[in-house]
């Protein structure tokens, strides 16, 4: 039998960013503009530098993830108590909503500066690190999630962070991924973040997670 993947969108309406607001940034910025180390190593310039031009210009909590959350808790019937991990959480805001309703949250990502600048609530249980082997048992997370993440992998890594997924979680897991419709949208996303090494089409993904035995749930999150 073929893994079955849903493809379900959680946090459709939780960004206030559009394609067009974009980019205009893109166009805004020099064609022959490189990025900076700190950019490409997801420090101050990636997070939280206005004035760099792209990537999030200032990444804040203002709560904009707490219906998305709401919508994972119900549809992965998860409890207070239950335990929840994000692969790639950045500073830990959506791990703070699951906090919030009581919820057992870790998280690891690359980034020292976004663990470092985490929501003071929930720093202590996030980890800097990659999520292509995390230091947890089998088994032990109720729901594991990653969003916007895996395009920042390379294929090789994308495949051993999914096997890691598989092997940390109780049996679900929801993956947002960042794709593209054609070349030129591709070019874009790798405009807007350099950080990507992997910008692939809908249709690609499903038959790399098909290939990897993957059963769980995707929302395939288009920039451009």
């Amino acid at each position: 039998m073929s893994p079955v993947i849903q493809e379900i969108d959680f946090f459709g309406s939780s960004g206030p960013r559009k394609a067009s607001d974009r980019l205009k940034k893109i166009v805004a910025r020099s064609k022959n503009q490189g990025e900076s180390e700190d950019f490409l190593g997801y420090g101050f310039d990636y997070f939280d530098n206005s004035s760099y031009g792209v990537g999030y210009g200032g990444y804040h909590y203002d709560g904009r993830y707490e219906s998305s959350v709401v919508k994972l808790m119900d549809f992965f019937n998860l409890k207070p108590g239950m335990s929840v991990f994000e692969a790639g959480c950045a500073k830990g805001f959506v791990l703070y909503e699951f906090h919030k309703l009581g919820l057992d949250v870790r998280g690891i990502d690359l980034s020292s500066y976004a663990i470092d600048n985490a929501v003071p609530e929930i720093r202590q249980q996030l980890v800097q690190g990659s999520c292509i082997e995390t230091p947890f048992e089998d088994n032990s997370f109720d729901l594991v999630y990653s969003k916007e993440m895996l395009p920042h992998l390379s294929e090789d890594e994308i495949e051993r962070a999914i096997r890691e997924f598989c092997r940390i979680t109780k049996g679900n897991i929801f993956l947002e991924i960042q794709v593209s419709s054609n070349n030129e949208s591709e070019e874009l996303i790798k405009k807007w973040d350099a950080t990507h090494k992997t910008v692939k089409t809908a249709e690609w993904w499903i038959r790399k997670l098909e290939s990897l035995g993957f059963s769980g749930v995707v929302n395939f999150k288009a920039l451009f």
